[in-house]
């Protein structure tokens, strides 16, 4: 029932568009991304850019986790011999290197329950393709694991042109004889060369 005078109520009292996976009998609920965000991950999937690297910080971000950087100095070291790299006065190379960490939303509750890598991996592509591609191929890749196809060439746009029916035996008899009899043409005779004259 609704109370709306056009007949339509209020979405967010019959629909809840979260999605609530479950772990060895905890549920975890993954909040929908805001319409600006939900674009961009759907466009993502419509220009088919989703390296390993972007995967894991789309992962990372459905799940609430933010990225805190733990900024470290150390000495660069030549590769083959192990040595400290040195600049021209003789001092030491360092370099800036952050070995931060992922933390806070459902990252630091799925850490806490003891849920692997590759299990928090399902999570997160299971959310990514609810809102790149939809609940149905979410669903799908729930259960089975599979990830969808994308198309490698774009949709034409529009309904397409249903294809012509075949013809039926009557019509083919029909058109038959209608047809005029082909005749075999008549080969025509090659032109006979002069002889050059000789020079």
């Amino acid at each position: 029932m609704t109370d709306s005078k056009d007949g339509f109520g209020d979405l967010a009292v019959f629909h809840d568009p979260n999605l609530h996976l479950t772990i060895r009998g905890k549920k975890y609920t993954i909040p929908q991304p805001n319409a600006k965000e939900g674009l961009r991950i759907r466009q993502l999937f419509g220009a088919q850019f989703l390296s390993d690297a972007t995967e894991v910080e789309e992962i990372m971000k459905l799940i609430g986790a933010e990225w805190v950087p733990d900024i470290r100095t150390s000495e660069v070291r030549d590769p083959m011999t192990g040595a400290p790299v040195l600049d021209d006065d003789g001092k030491a190379v360092v370099a800036e290197e952050d070995h931060g960490m992922w933390a806070g939303g459902l990252w630091d509750e799925m850490v806490a329950d003891g849920v692997t890598w590759e299990e928090l991996l399902h999570v997160g592509r299971t959310a990514l393709i609810d809102v790149g591609v939809g609940r149905i191929a979410a669903q799908v890749h729930w259960e089975s694991g599979l990830t969808p196809t994308l198309p490698e060439a774009e949709e034409p746009e529009g309904n397409p042109l249903p294809a012509p029916p075949a013809p039926n035996r009557e019509a083919r008899r029909a058109a038959a004889k209608k047809a005029p009899a082909k005749k075999a043409a008549a080969k025509k005779a090659a032109p006979r060369k002069k002889p050059s004259p000789k020079a």
